[in-house]
């Protein structure tokens, strides 16, 4: 061999990698190769279809339906025939709109808008929890009518979870309570936007329609009620200082305009007690349909299906990958 020529050397061929990837086969594409395999694999797509309907089923056979409850909202109006009238003062020649919420206008929190913040949650949940009947509708497999006391919910699942918590020392709650209200709300209330504009839809799901309806309607009423204590506390705490204040003042022009401020308090105050809705108006009372519409079987069991077909052609086509693959490492000389 001539001086600087190097000898080739004598190397194996490199295996692929491992991968689910089809070999090309005579021209024949990745996407060919795998709708081949499907349609040689039909009855394993067969049994994947049937599968994931069966299990839809079962599980529409084991789960309890639910009714869902409806009711559209909106801001209380200020004008109109229907409307309760302005409870904040109007400006009359001083800025006496800041007394009654104070703070910048990008700080400004709308009645409305604290309304569908505590709507069944926090103090609103509290209030909800002193009742014992709504106790009793929202958590009826923990209620033993019988002995008239709480107990844990009975079953598979309930039980392991009081195992799992009696390993780390800990223990599962029994008696109901606000936090236990406020989770369960937030688990079962659904805040939907109407178009874009103020209204609002809420949902509240339950297995019994009539509690369905009920529980709605009481949750916007304790939110309704929560918020106008709220503000019925601050015009009584405001008007007790300008009261207090006005006392001490001598000044005649300092008087002038204590009693203004004194006389919008009080306006305030009396347009609070109005029998009207304080902070959210009722545009659709709440309702449910006669039928259960959870969960619905024209969606759950197409959809199962679906899956389990699609679960079959991943199961089948990786199953021809790594078998194509071991053959053709075995293949390899």
């Amino acid at each position: 061999m001539p001086d600087g020529v190097i000898a080739p050397r004598h190397t194996q061929p490199r295996p692929h990698a491992m991968t689910l990837a089809l070999p090309m086969a005579g021209g024949e594409g990745d996407f060919r190769g795998f709708v081949r395999t499907l349609r040689t694999g039909w009855r394993w797509l067969l049994g994947g279809w049937l599968g994931g309907l069966a299990l839809a089923v079962a599980a529409l056979w084991l789960v309890t339906p639910a009714y869902t409850a409806a009711m559209v909202i909106g801001p209380t109006a200020r004008v109109g025939s229907a409307a309760m009238g302005a409870r904040v003062p109007t400006l009359n020649g001083r800025d006496s709109a800041g007394v009654a919420e104070p703070g910048a206008g990008d700080e400004s929190l709308s009645d409305f808008a604290r309304y569908l913040e505590l709507f069944g949650s926090g103090p609103v949940a509290d209030r909800l929890a002193a009742d014992p009947a709504i106790l009793r509708a929202l958590f009826a497999e923990r209620w033993d009518a019988e002995a008239g006391r709480w107990r844990p919910p009975p079953g598979l699942f309930p039980t392991l979870k009081r195992a799992l918590l009696a390993v780390v020392g800990r223990e599962d709650w029994v008696e109901p309570d606000g936090d236990r209200v406020a989770r369960a709300l937030r688990d079962r209330l659904v805040v939907d936007m109407l178009r874009s504009g103020p209204m609002r839809r809420i949902t509240f799901r339950h297995p019994d329609r009539a509690i369905a309806v009920e529980l709605l309607g009481r949750i916007a009423a304790a939110t309704d009620a929560h918020l106008r204590a709220e503000a019925a506390r601050r015009s009584a705490a405001q008007i007790a200082h300008i009261k207090l204040r006005l006392g001490a003042v001598t000044v005649a022009e300092h008087r002038q305009a204590l009693s203004d401020l004194l006389l919008d308090q009080e306006r305030v105050a009396m347009m609070i007690g109005v029998d009207l809705p304080f902070a959210a108006d009722m545009i659709q009372p709440p309702a449910a349909a006669t039928l259960p519409d959870w969960p619905n079987p024209a969606v759950v069991i197409p959809l199962a299906g679906l899956v389990g077909l699609v679960a079959a052609g991943f199961a089948l086509s990786v199953s021809h990958a790594l078998r194509e693959r071991t053959t053709g490492v075995e293949a390899a000389p």
